[in-house]
């Protein structure tokens, strides 16, 4: 029997918690100010970060969307 192709899961980004860190630390910010740029909670971002919470699309795009903004 073939095995069934894993679930896709198209809200959730393919960034990892050390990708998330890595533009965290490009900005200088600590997990607030990280989290107040995107509009999220600490908490949430910490989640990402860690590794205990996938990194949802939309966090992502506006991760992207805070660099197209400031250049």
């Amino acid at each position: 029997m073939a095995k069934l192709a894993p679930k896709v899961r198209p809200d959730i980004s393919d960034w990892t918690a050390a990708d998330l860190k890595s533009w965290r630390e490009k900005h200088g910010f600590d997990q607030n100010q990280a989290a107040n740029a995107i509009g999220i909670g600490r908490q949430t971002w910490l989640k990402m970060e860690t590794g205990k919470r996938d990194i949802d699309l939309v966090f992502y795009l506006a991760c992207v969307g805070y660099d197209a903004t400031k250049g």
